[in-house]
């Protein structure tokens, strides 16, 4: 069947409404699974089903490069661990103590860090709108953490899962920054795929770990089904291919505005999912961080 370049693009404005859902239910199955499904086994099952689905796709089509990963496989390990090994246990260890919303909203702040480690890393420019928004950005983001109460920052006295939230946040932005400057001769679904194995293996030891801590693994019910397969073909497959569609077909400007709706969408499917409640410090956090996002997107003559 042949679509027209019409219908493609009609396609990709619907993958901008349903691109931030895909990306807001690893947040959702972060704090749902809580107690249920460790941190860490979870990460591992994702990563490993994801590679393992990406590959056996990548056979089936005769498009594996194994030259290519002999030769990269440092760099896709490095990139690996950053993307979704930092990106991968600590999301799912923060959904033990912090909210879905809070999760949310703090993980939008990475186009802000990208900004400003590219500045500092790779000469990239930022004009005064840009850098109004990203003190915007961080600003909210403190405001959530303290929850807008200044005595806890002087009383440093922070939740642990928000801080948590903070580190693989960073660590997703340096690993933006390299997957942009780090030069691969891979497609981007082999890239993904092999990164994917990749946060399996650096997520391995830290199973063992947590086996050794908290026991066996619970018994696979229907429920841990449900939140893999969400995991997998959600908020991997389905929110990394979506959003490559938007950039190929409506640009990347476009595609970065999913980022603005993410923590929108978490914060609403929070709330009606998982019943957890909307606070005056998410909607001040929020007033921030969001309008800083557009700022820092914004490219004009300096």
């Amino acid at each position: 069947m042949h679509l027209t370049d019409k219908t493609k693009d009609s396609i990709a404005w619907l993958f901008v409404l349903i691109c931030p859902a895909f990306f807001a239910s690893n947040m959702l199955i972060a704090r749902g699974m809580s107690g249920i499904f460790p941190p860490i086994a979870m990460a591992f099952s994702r990563w490993f089903l994801v590679g393992l689905v990406v590959f056996l796709a990548l056979a089936i089509l005769r498009s594996i490069s194994f030259e290519a990963l002999r030769k990269e496989w440092r760099q896709i390990l490095f990139l690996a661990s950053l993307g979704m090994g930092l990106c991968g246990g600590p999301v799912y260890m923060a959904g033990e103590l912090t909210t879905a919303t809070n999760i949310g909203l703090i993980y939008s702040a990475a186009p802000l860090l990208i900004a400003l480690f590219a500045y500092f890393a790779f000469n990239e420019r930022l004009n005064k709108l840009q850098l109004t928004g990203m003190i915007m950005g961080l600003l909210g983001v403190i405001a959530i953490i303290i929850k807008a109460d200044i005595s806890l920052l002087t009383n440093l006295v922070f939740n642990r899962g928000d801080l948590l939230i903070v580190l693989a946040t960073t660590s997703f932005a340096i690993y933006s920054l390299g997957l942009k400057y780090i030069k691969t001769s891979l497609t981007q679904i082999q890239r993904f795929g092999a990164m994917s194995l990749g946060g399996a293996i650096c997520h391995a030891p830290f199973v063992m770990a947590e086996i050794a801590q908290r026991g066996p693994w619970p018994d696979i019910t229907w429920v841990i089904i449900g939140a893999l397969t969400v995991l997998v073909f959600s908020a991997s497959l389905g929110a990394y291919l979506s959003y490559g569609y938007i950039v190929s077909r409506l640009g990347a400007t476009i595609a970065g505005s999913t980022l603005y709706l993410s923590p929108v969408y978490a914060a609403a499917l929070a709330v009606i999912l998982l019943g957890e409640q909307i606070f005056h410090y998410h909607i001040i956090g929020g007033a921030m961080i969001l309008p800083g996002l557009w700022l820092v997107s914004m490219r004009t003559k300096s």
